[in-house]
């Protein structure tokens, strides 16, 4: 039989074990833990029912979320729009407004102009209609001139520093 005090340290060792698994987990970049990273325009596409470039127009706060409206004025397409969704795919059209939801900096900003992998929020009611953006971060570039630079450049993706869309007219 152990002694109480083996016992103790054996229990202490664990619970510090435990506690490091624990603050590991919570260790992450700006852009937070996700399901997915990704390693290609395509496979961002894929996971996206929408590809837009818009400008932020309004902002507001709902139930602690900013909802961003997002005036399209181009639609890029991509082969791959989709593919890994369950539902078919209704992009949005040149001319919508699409509201699109974010729990966490880096926000979207006012009157900026955005190229964005959208994908459907999943919510029911009013939100049903909004998007997140694919995979929280990895879809999110800003104009930068001619093309678009990504927001957030350590978020574990594999993606582009920068992406020049054919026939943009909207820069």
């Amino acid at each position: 039989m152990r002694s109480p005090s083996r016992r103790m340290r054996a229990l202490a060792v664990a619970v510090c074990i435990a506690a490091v698994g624990v603050l590991s987990g919570c260790s992450q970049s700006s852009s937070g833990s996700r399901h997915s990273l990704y390693e290609s325009i395509d496979e961002l596409a894929a996971d996206s029912s929408s590809i837009v470039i818009g400008t932020v127009m309004a902002q507001s706060m709902q139930d602690g979320t900013t909802v961003s409206s997002v005036e399209v004025t181009n639609a890029p397409a991509n082969p791959q729009l989709g593919a890994n969704l369950a539902e078919d795919v209704d992009p949005a059209p040149v001319g919508a407004t699409v509201e699109v939801r974010q729990d966490a900096p880096p926000f979207l900003e006012a009157q900026e102009q955005y190229l964005l992998f959208l994908t459907p929020t999943g919510l029911s009611g009013s939100q049903a209609t909004q998007f997140f953006i694919t995979g929280s971060v990895a879809g999110l570039y800003v104009r930068d001139g001619q093309e678009f630079r990504r927001v957030v450049d350590d978020s574990g993706d594999t993606l582009p520093d920068t992406i020049a869309t054919a026939g943009d007219e909207s820069g």
